[in-house]
This record gives C-alpha cells, sequence and structure tokens, in this order.
C-alpha cells in the first residue's frame, strides 16, 4: 500500500523498503491445516510467540452502533494525536495500519487511514507517538519494568487477543479447529461465554499453526450479524524487520513533549499507586462491571471531550449512558464511571 505525501522522507524511506517485501505467498491455496491441537496446546502455543518477530499490514473494522465521528469534533487533536475524538474515531468505521514487531521490546504502529498518519513506536524504554499532521511528537522514557509487556494500546490482533486469554476463566467455552489462512496452517480458537446476560455472543482468534502469532481477532455481538470489532493481519510477513524502523528521529519544525515514566512513580510504590486508584470490579467473567470512582481521571473530560460525550450519549436517572452493541458506559452523577459488556439495565443496577 502507497504511503501517503504527507509522511516526512526520513520515516518514509526505511518503510518503503519493508513494505514492498510484504505480500502473500504466491503459494497461498497450497497450505494445509495444521494437526490437531487441544484448546491448551493452542494457548500454550500463543504464549510462546511473543518474542516472534514479523510485519505487515493490519485491517481494524468495527460496528458498534455508533455514529461516524461527528463534524463538531474534527477540530485539531492533542499533541499526542490520541485524545478523546480520536479515540471514538478509532472505534468507528475502518481502519488500517502498517505493523513491525520484533520480539517484546521494538514495536512499531503506523496508521496508514485518512483518520492522520501517526506513529506509535517503542524502542526498548523509548517510546514515540508521532502525528504528521500536526506536526507534534510526545517522547516517553520509561524503565523496563514499566514497559514490560509491549504497546497495551496499539490495536493489534496480539494485543486484543492476549486481553481476552488472559480473562479466561470457567465461565467460557473454550474450542478449536484448524484451516489455513494467508497462506498459512491455522488455529482457531472459539471463546463463547456460558451466559447469556452478557452482549458478547463470542470471540474468535485465529492463529498461525507454526508461529503461535495471532493472525485475527473478531468479536461479536449479540444480536447482531455483522462482526463488532475485527482486527487482523491483511498480509503477514515472518522476517525480522529493519532495526532502523524502531528508531525514531523527530523532522525539523516537530513540537516535543517529554515525560519520564519512573519505576516507582512519586508518592508511593506501584502498589500503593494501584490500591488507591483501583477499579473496583462487580461480578465475575463476562458480566462483569468496573466501577472506577470519581476524581481518577476516568471523568475528566475537556471541553471538547464533553461536546463529544453528550453527542454519543443519551440521559438516564440523571447521569449519561454511551451504549454500543458490544459493551455500556454509564456516568454517575457523582463522576463515578461503571462500564462492561452488559446491558445498560445491568449498569443501573450497579451503580445504585
Amino acid at each position: 500500500m502507497p504511503l501517503r505525501k504527507g509522511w516526512i522522507p526520513a520515516i518514509v524511506a526505511p518503510i518503503v523498503v519493508v513494505a514492498g517485501a510484504i505480500a502473500v505467498p504466491s503459494i497461498a491455496d497450497a497450505a494445509s491445516p495444521p494437526q490437531a491441537k487441544t484448546p491448551a496446546q493452542v494457548l500454550a502455543l500463543i504464549a510462546g510467540s511473543h518474542d516472534a518477530h514479523y510485519s505487515g499490514i493490519v485491517e481494524q473494522t468495527s460496528d458498534l452502533g455508533l455514529p461516524q465521528l461527528p463534524a463538531s469534533m474534527s477540530g485539531t487533536p492533542s499533541s499526542s494525536g490520541f485524545d478523546a475524538a480520536s479515540i471514538i474515531g478509532l472505534v468507528t468505521g475502518s481502519h488500517t495500519a502498517q505493523v513491525y514487531v520484533d520480539g517484546q521490546s521494538r514495536q512499531r504502529v503506523q496508521l496508514l487511514d485518512t483518520l492522520s498518519e501517526r506513529d506509535l513506536i517503542r524502542n526498548g524504554t523509548s517510546i514515540w507517538t508521532y502525528d504528521a499532521s500536526t506536526h507534534a511528537a510526545v517522547h516517553v522514557t520509561a524503565s523496563g519494568r514499566a514497559t514490560k509487556g509491549g504497546m497495551p494500546h496499539a490495536m493489534t490482533p496480539s494485543t486484543l487477543a492476549n486481553r481476552f486469554i488472559s480473562s479466561i476463566t470457567t465461565s467460557t467455552a473454550v474450542t478449536v479447529t484448524t484451516g489455513t489462512d494467508l497462506g498459512r496452517g491455522v488455529y482457531t480458537l472459539m471463546l463463547e461465554p456460558r451466559t447469556s446476560a452478557t452482549l458478547v455472543r463470542d470471540a474468535v482468534i485465529t492463529v498461525d499453526a507454526q508461529s503461535g502469532v495471532p493472525l485475527g481477532v473478531r468479536v461479536d455481538a449479540r444480536g447482531q450479524s455483522a462482526a463488532a470489532v475485527r482486527v487482523a493481519f491483511r498480509s503477514i510477513d515472518f522476517g525480522q524487520p529493519d532495526a532502523g524502523l524502531f528508531s525514531f528521529t523527530p523532522p525539523k519544525g516537530t513540537t516535543i513533549e517529554k515525560a519520564t515514566l519512573p519505576a516507582e512513580p512519586p508518592g508511593g510504590t506501584h502498589a500503593d499507586r494501584a490500591r488507591a486508584h483501583k477499579p473496583t470490579v462487580i461480578g465475575s467473567g463476562w458480566t462483569s462491571i468496573v466501577k472506577m470512582p470519581a476524581g481518577t481521571g476516568a471523568s475528566g473530560l475537556g471541553s471538547k471531550g464533553t461536546t463529544l460525550f453528550d453527542e454519543l450519549t443519551q440521559r438516564v436517572d440523571g447521569g449519561r449512558m454511551l451504549q454500543t452493541s458490544l459493551f455500556t458506559v454509564y456516568l454517575r452523577p457523582d463522576g463515578a464511571v461503571f462500564a462492561g459488556a452488559v446491558p445498560p439495565a445491568a449498569l443501573l443496577a450497579a451503580a445504585k
């Protein structure tokens, strides 16, 4: 996929070289389904893939029943390029990203669609976000402990798959089948809630049989034929990405915001900080509800974010409710936030 003219040449050069090598093999139809494995064996295969290296084009589609981003919200984003408006934009419609992964310490996710050209780059303890449309960048320097596990906010198949896998309990029925995808043998894990009290019908994870890398994740909502969320590779290459892709030098004229994420935050240890702001989980499994108390920043929206929230929500019982086909969020008048993959009535009952 050709890159946009707005990219700075220093960024374009290494990407064009690597992108040209990414393609579905010509023998795509010759792949055979792999030998059968149990769900536990496939989960172990995924767990062993964290040090894998690969690159490819990822497509994300969402059908959550949300409208496209309102025109009134199309102003200048925050310096990081990931403000409230752009986050809502990411979960509506379709988006494409170029992804480069070299183990757990080096990743790059580059948005390629009309939402704006943006980069999220991690190289060891250095993390950059860059927005070419505003010539703004944020550089975060963190401890190795603080960055362990990669970039949790990057929308990739592995990120989404790991979130579902880490939440598997006895409330989930797990089955596995074999097949092919992208010219490779794959395992398909299906995670199905054992209750009908959740908005989620199932989550389907496609796993490369050789490397264990998740190639795609689809989340289906009850009562909806189209997938609520789908994140999947359109093409993938398991060669090691060039090391230069994970080094970023801001182009001349870029506004840079710097931040440091220490191993132990000011005011106490990670454990102390976590206890002070730890959300309360009501219930368990697929019907669990997360309560974030007022004052934790969950409801701290600026004027632009407030306008966006008002346009996407409706007033109920004095508060406001954001309802999608897959999850619901309730903002209580006192600022507390309740969220879960449950119907609105469940949140209102928990908020009383």
